[in-house]
């Protein structure tokens, strides 16, 4: 599941998605649905505006099924186990954006697992989702700091620079090493696993031969 961040509900946000469904080729990476996150029944003008662009972009992509949810009921429909199978992509405004992003980050481990991507028209910048962890150096602790945002960010440069393969090797070897496998375990202190050893894990799992067979067995 990817979620979209727009910056704004109108000429930015519509460029915006229209940009990211071009930019990932929705045909290769198999995006067959779009789903439209707002509080449009509330707020009316910017969300209303945001949600009716969205339909617009939308009659553009027919292989792309699109629909929308409000943000109160999808917070919720994102923590039953079948329902959220179903999303694909999401595309939001950034409160809203920044709300299910938290959430969803939860599913695979903790915030500190998630990667960013800010993409625009000539130049794409990949970070943590959430930081770099400065209150872990300033007590001492940097060496236990999760690597898995960056690694993950990584991922998706890969696969924005040309690299479809390699990033989705290296996103399926942080699946199995953080999400399923779990044979080290980041805590953020001395009786968890060290980002070097975490990192040599997630190598190990990817240079594994049988690495798509065995990120297979657990979907």
């Amino acid at each position: 599941m990817r979620i979209l961040v727009t910056g704004g509900c109108g000429f930015i946000g519509s460029n915006f998605i229209k940009h990211m469904l071009d930019k990932y080729d929705y045909k290769i990476y198999n995006i067959d649905k779009l789903t439209l996150v707002s509080k449009a029944n509330v707020v009316k003008t910017t969300d209303g505006k945001f949600l009716k662009i969205g339909y617009d972009i939308a009659k553009e992509y027919p292989d792309i099924a699109v629909d929308d949810w409000y943000i109160d009921i999808m917070t919720a429909k994102l923590i039953d186990p079948k329902r959220r199978t179903q999303f694909r992509v999401m595309a939001l405004p950034n409160l809203y954006g920044d709300i299910l992003t938290d959430e969803a980050a939860e599913f695979q481990g903790g915030v500190g697992t998630a990667g960013s991507a800010n993409i625009g028209n000539k130049y794409a910048m990949f970070e943590a989702i959430h930081g770099s962890a400065p209150r872990m150096v300033d007590e001492g602790r940097a060496q236990y700091a999760d690597p898995s945002s960056m690694v993950r960010a990584g991922a998706m440069m890969l696969r924005h620079i040309g690299f479809p393969d390699k990033g989705k090797h290296l996103e399926m070897a942080l699946d199995i090493t953080g999400q399923f496998e779990k044979k080290l375990t980041m805590t953020g202190r001395d009786d968890g696993a060290n980002g070097r050893e975490f990192c040599d894990y997630i190598l190990e799992t990817m240079n594994d031969p049988d690495l798509e067979k065995k990120w297979e067995s657990y979907q």
